[in-house]
């Protein structure tokens, strides 16, 4: 299928992946330079707030872009009518909202019944209102200025040729790789390599929680609820982060939280009577 310009629409794709990697990694370059990027050194924490716009302007700018490309105004209106699209059943606004945090509780909760060094870093900074509003901020702009382009462009196009576990899967692995400058430090006890802790720390909850976004966004059309689901999903990240830095610990909680997120998908697959296999 062409658009108006002639431009396939699996091609649109291909350009809106790539744009929201040059964007955004070059912007990563730019402000903390090639071996900040590369994590030959730490970068400082003055930095991280114009790290993280750098970052949300990658698949902003480019959703836009790929948007007007396809259908010039006409995109932009369409987009609109799903960002307003806030009449939805209740009970979506509840999962959008309560499925990071909840999960998040899950996975200490059964994590702390083995190790008491499992815990949030909610529980031992010393400064809860700046963790909290710091969370609720980045959420707000991750969630807003992210989904334009993942859940405004690419979703629905990769929708019309797979089911909603392909869909989730390959948005959701490609969405952790985009993450992979900021999480280029090692295990500081040099037990787990690190092409090992990137992988599970990129692509093991994210294509999971992806996969549940998709599965909410096909159920209500609406990205206002996806664009919540995602604020929840950043701020929860923020906020319930570990306070463990060790290679093995960080694996052993992804692991589980990516467990538990499929779990979590079966049952709500379940309660609204689908069938888990295929998520179609």
């Amino acid at each position: 299928m062409k658009n108006s310009l002639g431009i396939r629409t699996k091609y649109l794709l291909l350009i809106y992946f790539l744009l929201t990697f040059l964007i955004s990694w070059t912007g990563l370059v730019f402000i903390m330079g090639i071996d900040g990027f590369t994590g030959k050194k730490e970068v400082p924490d003055s930095q991280i707030p114009l790290l993280f716009l750098a970052m949300c302007a990658g698949p902003f700018i480019a959703g836009l872009l790929v948007n007007y490309f396809e259908d010039g105004k006409n995109s932009f209106q369409q987009l609109k009518i799903r960002i307003c699209k806030w009449k939805v059943k209740t009970r979506w606004y509840a999962i959008a909202l309560f499925s990071a945090p909840l999960l998040f509780g899950f996975t200490y909760l059964i994590l702390s019944t083995f190790s008491s060094k499992f815990s949030p870093i909610l529980f031992s900074t010393d400064d809860i209102f700046i963790l909290i509003l710091g969370g609720i901020l980045g959420g707000i702009v991750a969630g807003f200025f992210e989904e334009l382009g993942w859940t405004g462009f690419a979703i629905p196009k990769l929708r019309l040729r797979f089911n909603i576990l392909t869909t989730g899967l390959i948005v959701g692995i490609i969405w952790g790789i985009w993450h992979l400058p900021l999480f280029m430090s090692k295990d500081p006890d040099g037990v787990v390599p690190l092409v090992i802790l990137l992988i599970v720390k990129l692509v093991t909850h994210l294509p999971a929680f992806r996969i549940l976004m998709v599965w909410v966004y096909d159920h209500t059309q609406s990205l206002w609820i996806i664009i919540l689901m995602h604020m929840s999903f950043t701020a929860s990240t923020m906020v319930f982060q570990p306070t463990t830095t060790k290679g093995i610990d960080i694996v052993v909680f992804n692991l589980m939280f990516t467990a538990l997120i499929y779990v979590f998908i079966i049952i709500l697959s379940y309660l609204n009577h689908r069938k888990p296999q295929g998520l179609k």
